[in-house]
């Protein structure tokens, strides 16, 4: 026992953790903890337990008054454990009662003010109520109660953008480019620190993937690793491994143990041993012409089929000969399992042969039992969903192993195990001297994010759905899963330092019995707290009217213009647009990654007709009122003239 005690994080403490707590401290406690940022739930944490405290210690003779079914006498307790009787608490103080004192910082040396006042709405709520005040009111937590308005001591600094994305692919390639571009125009530095945050460890692929295609240096950080290293991942990825090239030794070592089958290295080292006899007794027929067997080969010939026996399975040789009894019918199971996927794969595509796999071995049975919790369970489950959707690109090039003598013919699972491999191949050293100067992307979940702090912050995937989590959704307004939620958005907000940028995809995937699906998303309902009170009047009017950034294709990668501000929103809203400008007829109906530059007073009569009756702004604005702030809640403030004839106005594509 120690007769001064500190506790940091607090609020991330459990039940018996407070109660552990309690049964060390004698009269002297110190706890530091911020009830918004309690994102552990899962563990027992509680937002309360700032609140709490006060009533688990005030008024209470030492920590563990009324937890232990007997008294401690508190002064034969000090005795004990203070070596000098001088430093002993006089009587009247050991008599006393504990009282409680709390200290608010509220000053924020991390953040600049947008960013803090941005997160400070997410936290409250403030903004938009989905339930009636007198509800609200009845729903308020101790910490909605005890909750302060922090004060930014970094000045106002960028406002917080808001960008909605077409899909994951046009988000991923975003953020990249925007940190290129934020390099180039010296709001980053190579020294500055920078940081794309998502909810679960499966967004990682798609930024891994854009920050390789633009040669953008990255580190994932927490325990999971990179995508392609996940242990989940690398389970199902092994399967597609040895029915490409089964060769690959390494690949069939992880395969026989995914899931457990009994096979241990000694069985294996048979296997392999037997498939070395086979390779040099076919070796000694000279007229064979062909290849010799693969160890694929070798194993489907231990695969049964109709009423053959023991003595007749393998090939060449039999297989009883160096394998033992025991091994053998280890492996024989597995041999029919593998005859039937690789039937499969004649005729399925690259992401149907995943589904197969994981559903023919079972494998989620299989990760279910690696997973500690629940929540691991879903975590591997879902980047094994996102596995799948990798290779979904490979969906159109037929099935995955193609017999024919033509060389040249598409290899979908070749194709797909080689970009993995050049994705997964690549390993980040902060600590090289060779870095070229080069700024380095961290890539983490909210939770491995806690306790950093970084220069500019990409939050991304923040739709309905996704960021909160449907699970979230389900459980209904006020519940605690969504109030977790919120205190994560609030989290991922505060490690931003001077940039923060949240994005979202109007178009998410999901799985159905029959495949891939796509599906329209809707906005976080946290980004719906942040924007203007104009453009949620709009949004109720018309869903459609949101602004698309297609980035899928680098025809249509962008650059970042001037900033516009609105006079009812405090928040930025940066247009994109290419280096080239194009000039279209007004009359006729824009393209789907087009918006205007110009302003509404500059159009001429005949052109505003032709702008209410006729013209579509990229999906973004399918119904336009006749008034100028509608107009100019869609365009930049900085107003260009028309160019051209007198018929068209400047258009800029994205």
């Amino acid at each position: 026992r120690w007769r001064h005690i500190l506790v940091d994080e607090f609020q991330d403490t459990s039940q018996i953790q407070l109660d552990l707590v309690r049964l060390l401290t004698t009269n002297s406690l110190f706890v530091v903890g911020d009830g918004d940022q309690s994102i552990y739930s899962w563990r027992g944490a509680s937002p309360e337990s700032m609140s709490d405290f006060e009533e688990a210690f005030h008024d209470r003779k030492h920590g563990w008054d009324g937890l232990l079914d007997h008294e401690i006498d508190l002064t034969k307790y000090l005795g004990n454990i203070c070596r000098n009787h001088a430093m002993l608490p006089d009587e009247s103080r050991q008599r006393s009662l504990l009282k409680v004192k709390t200290v608010y910082l509220m000053e924020n040396y991390r953040s600049t003010t947008n960013i803090v006042k941005a997160a400070q709405r997410v936290i409250t709520g403030s903004g938009i109520s989905r339930c009636s005040s007198s509800e609200e009111k009845k729903n308020r937590s101790s910490q909605d109660e005890i909750r302060q308005d922090m004060k930014p001591m970094r000045g106002t600094g960028p406002s917080p953008r808001i960008l909605a994305c077409k899909d994951g692919k046009s988000e991923a390639n975003f953020v990249v480019k925007t940190v290129n571009s934020m390099v180039d125009s010296g709001e980053l530095t190579p020294s500055s620190t920078v940081a794309f945050i998502y909810r679960t460890n499966a967004q990682s692929r798609l930024l891994e993937e854009a920050c390789v295609e633009q040669n953008v240096r990255y580190v994932v950080r927490g325990s999971t690793g990179t995508f392609y290293k996940r242990a989940e991942v690398q389970d199902c990825m092994c399967f597609l491994k040895i029915m490409y090239n089964s060769r690959d030794r390494s690949a069939w070592a992880r395969a026989v143990r995914t899931p457990s089958r009994g096979i241990g290295e000694t069985s294996l080292d048979e296997f392999f041993r037997y498939c070395d006899a086979v390779t040099d007794k076919f070796m000694e027929t000279p007229e064979n012409d062909i290849n010799p067997p693969t160890p694929m080969d070798v194993m489907l010939s231990l695969a049964p089929s109709g009423n053959d026996k023991p003595e007749d399975l393998g090939m060449y040789l039999p297989p009883k000969n160096i394998m033992s009894t025991r091994s053998l019918n280890r492996f024989i199971p597995f041999a029919r399992s593998l005859s039937l996927l690789t039937e499969k794969a004649t005729v399925q595509s690259v992401p149907e042969l995943l589904s197969s796999i994981i559903d023919d071995l079972d494998l989620k049975s299989h990760f279910d039992a690696i997973s500690k919790s629940r929540e691991e369970f879903e975590d591997r489950l879902s980047n094994v969903m996102e596995l799948i959707r990798a290779s979904d690109r490979y969906s159109n090039d037929g099935p995955c192993i193609q017999i024919s003598d033509d060389e040249s013919m598409v290899n979908p699972l070749g194709n797909f195990l080689d970009d993995v491999a050049l994705i997964a191949d690549i390993d980040v050293d902060e600590s090289d001297p060779n870095n070229d100067g080069r700024v380095v992307a961290n890539l983490m979940t909210i939770h491995a994010s806690k306790g950093m702090e970084f220069d500019a912050v990409f939050l991304v995937g923040n739709e309905e759905g996704t960021f909160p989590t449907q699970k979230a959704i389900g459980e209904g307004e006020n519940s605690l899963e969504l109030s977790e939620e919120r205190r994560l958005c609030y989290v991922a907000m505060t490690r931003a330092k001077t940039h923060l940028i949240l994005t979202w995809r109007r178009e998410v995937s999901y799985f159905t019995g029959a495949g891939l699906k796509i599906k329209d998303a809707d906005r976080s309902r946290f980004l719906d707290i942040l924007v203007s009170k104009q453009e949620r009047k709009a949004k109720g009017e018309d869903d459609q009217n949101r602004r698309i950034i297609n980035l899928s294709s680098p025809s249509h990668m962008s650059t970042i213009s001037k900033s516009h501000y609105t006079s009812n929103d405090s928040f930025r809203k940066r247009e994109f647009h290419n280096k080239r400008n194009t000039s279209i007829n007004i009359n006729s109906p824009l393209q789907k990654s087009s918006f205007y530059e110009t302003s509404y007073d500059q159009l001429d009569a005949d052109r505003k007709r032709s702008f209410h009756s006729e013209s579509k702004m990229g999906n973004a604005v399918n119904s336009i009122k006749r008034d100028r702030e509608l107009w100019d809640s869609w365009t930049p403030s900085y107003k260009k003239k028309p160019r051209g004839p007198s018929n068209q106005i400047t258009v800029r594509w994205f």
